[in-house]
């Protein structure tokens, strides 16, 4: 048993499952407990080195151990250790302000899924109406109310739990799912336009990945994310794009910067502070955002805007920012890189493998073709994945677990040489494994 195995018994002792986190899903985890980290380098408890492409889910972009992110906490920490307001707030917000089209106010929080409930709670506020509208492999956060379930009547989408859903859980509030959303498929505008013909009068929101990361990352259709603005309007209707996962990864002004259409409410968290703290946002139009002015609405919170995390936010967008953006640019150059080198070798093993989405927060998937929509993202596709995923961290390589590959502003041709050099035999492996298995 080697060093970091030994560890990892005594982790399991006290902690459940031996993980931090767990989803509903038919394989177990293989931690990896890390020492140190350099640039787009980790290294384990046994000194075996892997490249990060998966940025604990997307948060770490600036690189492990960047250095004027890390001088910019110390300073903080050396000034003033937690207080209420610090003398960073101003520099952090003007900064979202100034790069996120829609927000024109914005309030800090901690987690995803916790700024996810406040922009629901806002929105809910605003209408005076009940019920919200989510989609099928979107994910918002582990909250009762908006994680899994299905529905099967297109005339009154409500979700319901199932035996086998990744995402059911025991312990949900009873009826919490069919009481509060509506669950349909996205990238289909005639289901969207025929539920808020049916229950508009009922739906305080919509709330979206604008590019489904989550379910494959699946892009919207040409005049999709429009088409839902403009119904959202005759509706009105409060549209939210969660951005946790695209913000500050498809450009330092998120999706709706790249699509040029601007949500009602925004939610940022993951890389908007770089990858070393927990921050989340919720952003969006004054007139909306005034109801916590007014204390019409509650949003609590012992560590919101915390000075560790507000410095993080500021410094993050300084480096994002610099320079017109150059830091995206190199990212995105090395990101395709690897995409291509991924292809290219899956193609001479005569592996199926496509690789899609944003070039900062893109997918593979072993199957013949990209998936359109969310339910394409099959079982039997998604277990695959996994056994990939397995093949490439054996062979040095770190890719989230649900396939998602996340580079940072370090990554550089020596990384996408190491990518080169190991990314075959992975392939080789897991083809092999996969054949065992469904053929």
């Amino acid at each position: 048993m080697t060093v970091m195995e030994e560890y990892h018994e005594r982790v399991k002792k006290l902690l459940p499952g031996g993980v931090h986190y767990n989803f509903n899903l038919p394989w177990e985890e293989s931690p990896i407990h890390f020492q140190n980290g350099k640039n787009s380098r980790v290294w384990d408890m046994d000194g075996k080195e892997y490249l990060d492409l998966y940025a604990r889910f997307g948060a770490m972009i600036v690189g492990h151990g960047n250095k004027e992110y890390t001088d910019s906490l110390k300073e903080v920490l050396d000034r003033v250790l937690f207080v209420s307001h610090c003398d960073l707030d101003a520099e952090a917000l003007e900064a979202i302000h100034q790069y996120v089209p829609s927000a024109e106010m914005i309030r800090f929080g901690v987690s995803g899924t916790e700024v996810v409930q406040n922009a629901i709670r806002i929105a809910r506020a605003y209408t005076g109406r009940n019920r919200f509208v989510r989609f099928y492999n979107h994910y918002h956060g582990n909250a009762d109310n908006i994680m899994g379930g299905h529905s099967t009547d297109r005339e009154n989408p409500v979700p319901t739990e199932y035996k086998g859903d990744t995402k059911g859980t025991e312990g949900r509030a009873a009826g919490i799912l069919e009481e509060q959303s509506y669950l349909i498929e996205w990238n289909e505008p005639e289901l969207l336009e025929d539920l808020l013909k049916r229950h508009g009068e009922e739906i305080a929101a919509i709330i979206m990945e604008p590019v489904c990361v989550n379910g494959g990352s699946i892009m919207p259709k040409p005049g999709y994310l429009q088409t839902v603005r403009d119904l959202c309007n005759e509706y009105g209707v409060v549209l939210i794009f969660d951005e946790i996962i695209t913000g500050f990864r498809m450009g330092i002004g998120g999706a709706q910067a790249e699509f040029g259409v601007l949500p009602d409410l925004t939610t940022l968290g993951k890389a908007i502070a770089g990858g070393g703290l927990p921050v989340g946002a919720v952003a969006g139009k004054k007139e909306i955002m005034n109801l916590l002015t007014e204390k019409r609405v509650v949003h609590a919170g012992t560590f919101n805007g915390y000075p560790l995390g507000t410095a993080a936010v500021k410094t993050t967008i300084e480096i994002l920012s610099r320079d017109n953006g150059r830091a995206y640019e190199t990212m995105k150059v090395q990101a395709k890189k690897i995409h291509e080198i991924m292809r290219k070798t899956a193609k001479e093993e005569d592996f199926p493998l496509i690789v899609q989405g944003p070039p900062l927060c893109s997918s593979f998937h072993c199957c013949e073709r990209e998936l359109m929509k969310a339910s394409e993202y099959s079982p039997q596709i998604q277990m695959k994945d996994v056994i990939l995923n397995a093949a490439l961290q054996k062979n040095g390589i770190l890719i989230s677990s649900i396939s998602r590959i996340y580079p940072n502003i370090t990554l550089s041709s020596k990384d996408t040489a190491w990518f080169q050099e190991r990314v075959g035999e992975a392939i080789r492996e897991a083809k092999l494994l996969i054949q065992e298995l469904y053929e």
